[in-house]
């Protein structure tokens, strides 16, 4: 079935060509600073910035606690990638077994009346990613290390699936 567009809206249902242009140009302008600012973000993540986190995971309530430990777990998983792009593999090992600790204590926290569990299972999955991605990207000596961390971050997950289900 073809419907007949109006001769009054027929001249704007079609951009001409250099305005579909301006618009995305105009689009990419617009989204420049969010990339900008997510890469920014990427250098600010550092093992005092990690330590502080960890700390005020540790003496949240324990409702906030399994979101603070999953917060502290991306950022985790950002500076392991991080130290791993400039080749430090030495820190980025001891920064994943500290990410491995830190889902085991995600899981002991975990309670059914947590805050934020299916904002929490979303921050895991995009964590989760960025891991499989670093398997992929990892060398041969670095690859083990990661790999023990995703699956420790899977079984997290798996455990928190299993909550937010059960309810």
């Amino acid at each position: 079935m073809h419907f007949a567009v109006p001769s009054q809206f027929r001249s704007h249902a079609i951009l001409p060509s250099r305005l579909r242009a301006a618009a995305c140009c105009g689009a990419m302008m617009a989204l420049m600073p969010l990339a900008l600012h997510a890469a920014d973000n990427l250098g600010t993540i550092d093992p005092t910035m990690i330590a502080t986190l960890q700390l005020r995971a540790e003496q949240a309530p324990p409702r906030e606690q399994m979101q603070l430990f999953a917060d502290l777990a991306d950022k985790i998983s950002l500076l392991a990638t991080k130290q791993i792009a400039d080749g430090d593999e030495e820190h980025a090992q001891a920064t994943l077994k500290q990410l491995e600790a830190c889902t085991s204590q995600m899981e002991i926290t975990l309670k059914l009346d947590s805050k934020g569990l299916k904002k929490t299972e979303m921050l895991l999955h995009t964590t989760n990613r960025r891991l499989k991605d670093l398997v992929r990207e990892a060398s041969g000596d670095m690859k083990p290390v990661v790999q023990s961390a995703l699956k420790r971050l899977d079984q997290a997950q798996t455990t928190l699936l299993s909550a937010i289900f059960a309810k």
